[in-house]
């Protein structure tokens, strides 16, 4: 069974949701960015040690969320790029439509759901 294409308002609403998911990394990855800042350098007493390997271990996961947080906002770019190609929401393995509750629910999806289920299934049996 096959999805139907997107509406004009479906796009939008697409869009939309794209363009506020990438408003929210930005301002995570700022967030981020700023906890990244060199720690303090203070000697002395046992407590800070302790506050510095804190402080460490926060900016170390502070990177990788914005290491991931980079991948996302590409792959959001990429979205949006399809949509002014007029390439958005087609499936990049069988060319049909996908579904538009499965990109509300993630609108960067390059597959429709019998694709998607197809390459996981190839993946279980290689892994």
């Amino acid at each position: 069974m096959s999805a139907a294409p997107l509406t004009a308002a479906q796009r939008q609403e697409l869009k939309a949701l794209l363009l506020a998911r990438r408003h929210d990394l930005q301002a995570q990855m700022q967030q981020n960015r700023s906890n990244l800042a060199p720690a303090e350098n203070t000697a002395g007493s046992v407590s800070q040690d302790e506050n510095g390997r804190l402080t460490n271990q926060t900016r170390e996961v502070d990177a990788a969320l914005t290491s991931l947080d980079v991948d996302e906002l590409a792959r959001i770019d990429r979205a949006l790029e399809r949509m002014a190609e007029d390439s958005y929401g087609l499936c990049v393995e069988c060319g049909q439509p996908i579904a538009f509750e499965r990109l509300k629910v993630e609108p960067m999806t390059l597959h429709c759901v019998a694709c998607k289920s197809q390459r996981e299934r190839k993946q279980g049996l290689r892994g």
